[in-house]
C-alpha cells in the first residue's frame, strides 16, 4: 500500500487546522485566566486549570500524529524532517504557511502563560508573607537533606477559645 502524495497533505491540513482551532482556544482561556487572576475566585481558578489542561492534552495528542507521519513517511524526526515532509506533501507551501501561522499563535500563548505564571508567583509570595506574619518568623521554614528544619517557626498566641 503506497500513500498518495495528496492524502498525506489532507492528513497533514487535518492535523493543523485541529491544532489552529485548539491553539486559538488555548489563547482565550489563558486571557480569560489572566482575567480571574486578577481577582480571588479559587473556584474559577481551579476551573480554568482543568480546560486548560485538556487543550494541552489534545494539542499533544496532535503533535505526535505529526511526528508518527514523518516517521512513518521516512523523514526522520524534528523540525528539519517536518519542513521537508510538508514540501514534499505540499509544494505550494500551504502546509508551511498554516505551521507557521499555528506557531504564532503558540508563541502568543507561552507569553499569557508565562504572565500567568509570574502573577500566580507574586500571589504565592504574598501568602508565604502573610503565614510569616501570622507565625511571628522573619524566614519561611527551610529543610535540611535530613528533612529537619533549619530555624525555629515561632509561635505566636492567637488568643484563648
Amino acid at each position: 500500500m503506497t500513500l498518495q502524495r495528496a492524502d498525506v497533505q489532507q492528513h497533514l491540513s487535518r492535523i493543523l487546522d485541529e491544532e489552529a482551532g485548539l491553539l486559538g482556544e488555548l489563547e482565550v482561556l489563558l486571557q480569560h485566566e489572566t482575567a480571574i487572576l486578577r481577582g480571588d475566585d479559587v473556584e474559577a481558578i481551579a476551573n480554568i486549570g482543568s480546560s486548560r489542561q485538556r487543550c494541552v492534552d489534545a494539542l499533544t495528542r496532535l503533535d505526535g500524529e505529526r511526528a508518527d507521519s514523518c516517521r512513518m513517511l521516512s523523514f526522520g524526526q524534528g523540525a528539519g524532517a517536518l519542513a521537508k515532509l510538508y514540501a514534499w506533501s505540499d509544494p505550494s507551501g500551504a502546509l508551511n504557511s498554516k505551521w507557521l501561522a499555528n506557531l504564532r499563535i503558540a508563541r502568543r500563548c507561552q507569553r499569557l502563560n508565562d504572565t500567568n505564571g509570574a502573577v500566580v508567583t507574586a500571589k504565592l509570595s504574598r501568602v508565604q508573607q502573610l503565614l510569616m506574619a501570622i507565625r511571628g518568623t522573619s524566614a519561611p521554614p527551610v529543610y535540611s537533606a535530613r528533612a529537619s528544619r533549619y530555624g525555629v517557626l515561632g509561635s505566636r498566641n492567637l488568643g484563648c477559645a
